[in-house]
């Protein structure tokens, strides 16, 4: 079975991403655990009497799926926003809704509902055509309102 060039490329597009979205979620979390361990401190307040005051102990909380969604969308921007642009001109027939539906059948995210996969897709490829390549906004914007 050949793979053409563009199923070729298509696929590495998919790869990047799900790599990017892998460090986005997986390295916070743990990285997470050692700035808990710092906040813990007692601070001495300055007042008359002397008095120490323990600083309030934060509780963990796991973070909503919008916040788990925003971190995905701003990491995988920053760091595949010209990507994502190189891919839109070399996919120049495909329809943006065919390239979301595509990307999203082959691209696991841990915490998101599918409605929100669905933003996460459309907001990556707004926000990566107006920080790198404006000239494929218009075509974004048309695509994901007709999608």
């Amino acid at each position: 079975m050949q793979i053409s060039k563009l199923e070729m490329r298509i696929l590495m597009v998919i790869a990047v991403v799900v790599v990017g979205i892998l460090a986005v979620v997986i390295v916070p979390r743990l990285a997470g655990s050692a700035p808990a361990a710092q906040t813990a401190v007692t601070r001495v307040t300055p007042t008359p009497s002397p008095t120490v005051v323990p600083a309030p102990t934060p509780t963990p909380t796991a973070q909503t799926e919008q916040q788990i969604l925003d971190n995905i969308v701003v990491s995988t921007v920053s760091v595949y926003s010209v990507l994502v642009c190189d891919s839109l001109e070399e996919y120049a027939t495909l329809s943006i809704p065919a390239i979301i539906t595509q990307v999203l059948a082959e691209y696991p995210t841990t915490g998101l509902t599918e409605q929100s996969r669905q933003i996460m897709a459309e907001r990556v490829l707004t926000e990566s055509t107006a920080k790198s390549c404006p000239d494929q906004s218009p075509r974004v914007a048309a695509g994901i309102s007709q999608g």
